[in-house]
């Protein structure tokens, strides 16, 4: 009898104790979102890289179309038209959900390399987009810097 006493407190307890919190969690990461506007999905890239800056506490992902993807598995050096980079960085949050974890924050630039041709030579195109809602920057000051870093990114290892 105190068995069953006892399974049955053991019961009532379990069933008292669960509640129905999921309404108060929010599971997407609005922040990290990129704006509509910008595209991303419709240019048919493919994640070629991602990073992280322990320093400044960013994280970035390196996306490539097809054949900037193909050229860097090579190790193609030479650029040829019709490649497209994107680097998207955020800054780092805590992750809600899993502690110790860290997720993408709030979107902090995109930047996009397109190259083409004319003859045979090849234009390469940087253009660097900040803040959430992805602003074209006007400043060309470190653009050779920038090109010169995505450029030499290698492709990750995948199985």
């Amino acid at each position: 009898m105190k068995k069953l006493l006892y399974i049955c407190f053991a019961g009532i307890f379990l069933f008292s104790a669960c509640t129905d919190n999921i309404k108060n969690v929010h599971l997407l990461n609005d922040k990290a979102a990129l704006p509509s506007a910008f595209k991303l999905d419709t240019l048919g890239l493919k994640v070629m890289s991602s990073f992280i800056n322990k320093k400044l506490g960013t994280m970035s992902i390196l996306y490539a179309n097809p054949l900037a993807l193909k050229n860097a598995i090579i190790g193609l050096k030479e650029r040829q038209a019709g490649e497209v980079f994107t680097l998207i960085t955020w800054k780092q949050q805590d992750d809600d959900h899993w502690f110790g974890a860290k997720i993408p924050g709030y979107l902090l630039s995109a930047e996009v390399i397109k190259t083409t041709s004319t003859g045979n030579r090849t234009f390469i195109n940087y253009k660097k987009y900040d803040g959430k809602n992805l602003v074209a920057d006007q400043d060309t000051m470190h653009q050779q810097d920038r090109i010169k870093y995505i450029f030499d990114q290698q492709p990750s290892v995948t199985p």
